[in-house]
């Protein structure tokens, strides 16, 4: 896998700088960084040894291309990242890849069509997916193909949009394989109505599908709901989301969940180079574990921006994420001796300090801490600090 990884990168690097010399519109940067982490390894509090900290260098490269022709927006993205350890036992170097492509078009005046591609190969022993968290599960490749097709029904006044998503995850690790590869194939539609010019409201349905390779966690999920956005004034804007949901596992052992799920998203700027944005969630949600089918999540995030300067920026964001475990999902796999119902937090917290010494130069100081506890997998328990310098170069 890592030789193959290898290979690819370099071809892509290649086939990369020869396009650009065709003078088609790539934009190349570079990020160099040196990070201190404190927890390599995600290490719990109940596995019975120390944490593993080291320094490590990242280098990161960017390709961004996108360009108009006709009714077609076509635009890419590629991130190879390698990571070097200065102290991590039996694997030192890691090599991730982040791929995402996008293409609009617009058929007629009234109908158009997004395709989208995301593409993630990485090593982490952290991994955060849909606000879940999954650990020591260590190398994966998550694939996703969206597809929106969306038409004006009354011109500028109705529009519906039919939506399709396909999402295939896979583990390196034969036996975490076994329990926690799954794809997910979702479909539905929105009805949208636009009531003001500053703001609407849609319908919503969408069913989805979960295929695990372990058999007793597939899951098929039903969700209808209301959708409705405003503009309350040119410095704050929202969103909020109100539905009901209804969970079938298809293990014999756990129960049908019916719920309700909520989101709501508000976006505030007081003065211009400065933003706050605040989410809050209600909904179930994939288990990170294979002893329950599904969680109810309530989820919180808050984050901050503002432009110093012209050239100095500060951000700070946090996230916090409660999720019920309750013995009406549990699975087939689910051991009253060993195993246990209960709530699982995770709080992640995030700030960086960015300053532009020019147009092609820029300095990043950033700080990252995240914290596990959870009563389902209380020996896993563990928080992380992470802090890094770093430089960024256009070219």
């Amino acid at each position: 896998m890592r030789q193959i990884t290898r290979l690819a990168l370099g071809l892509f690097i290649s086939s990369s700088f020869y396009l650009s010399a065709k003078d088609l519109p790539l934009d190349i940067s570079n990020y160099l960084r040196v990070e201190y982490d404190d927890n390599v390894f995600t290490t719990g509090d109940g596995e019975g040894t120390e944490p593993v900290e080291s320094f490590v260098l990242v280098e990161q490269i960017e390709f961004l291309l996108d360009s108009q022709a006709g009714n077609t927006y076509y635009g890419l993205r590629y991130i190879p990242t390698f990571k070097y350890y200065e102290n991590r036992p039996d694997d030192d170097t890691d090599i991730n890849n982040q791929l995402d492509v996008i293409l609009n078009h617009d058929f007629t005046p009234r109908t158009s069509a997004q395709l989208k591609y995301s593409l993630r190969q990485a090593d982490e022993p952290e991994l955060v997916e849909d606000d879940v968290s999954f650990r020591n599960n260590n190398d994966y490749i998550y694939n996703s193909v969206n597809l929106d097709v969306i038409t004006q029904v009354v011109p500028e006044k109705t529009s519906l949009k039919a939506s399709g998503r396909y999402v295939d995850f896979a583990y390196d690790d034969d036996q975490v394989a076994e329990t926690s590869d799954y794809s997910e194939a979702t479909g539905g539609f929105d009805i949208i109505q636009v009531l003001q010019p500053t703001s609407n409201l849609a319908v919503q349905f969408r069913y989805t599908d979960v295929d695990y390779t372990a058999d007793y966690r597939d899951a098929e999920t039903l969700q209808g709901g209301l959708s409705f956005s405003k503009v309350l004034n040119p410095k704050l804007d929202g969103e909020i989301r109100l539905g009901y949901e209804s969970h079938d596992p298809s293990d014999v052992v756990s129960q049908d969940t019916d719920s309700p799920y909520g989101n709501l998203t508000l976006r505030y700027q007081p003065l211009k180079g400065r933003r706050f944005t605040l989410g809050l969630g209600y909904a179930q949600a994939k288990s990170a574990v294979s002893t329950f089918s599904m969680q109810e999540r309530f989820t919180a995030n808050l984050s901050y921006a503002n432009d110093l300067t012209a050239s100095l920026t500060f951000t700070i964001g946090g996230t916090y994420a409660m999720g019920d475990y309750s013995m009406d999902n549990t699975t087939s796999l689910f051991d009253p001796a060993v195993n246990t119902d209960g709530d699982e937090e995770t709080i992640y917290l995030s700030t960086s300090l960015d300053y532009n010494i020019n147009v092609r130069n820029a300095m990043v100081l950033s700080y990252q801490y995240s914290d596990l506890d959870s009563d389902v997998r209380s020996a896993s328990d563990y928080d992380r600090n992470r802090i890094s310098l770093g430089w960024k170069y256009s070219l």
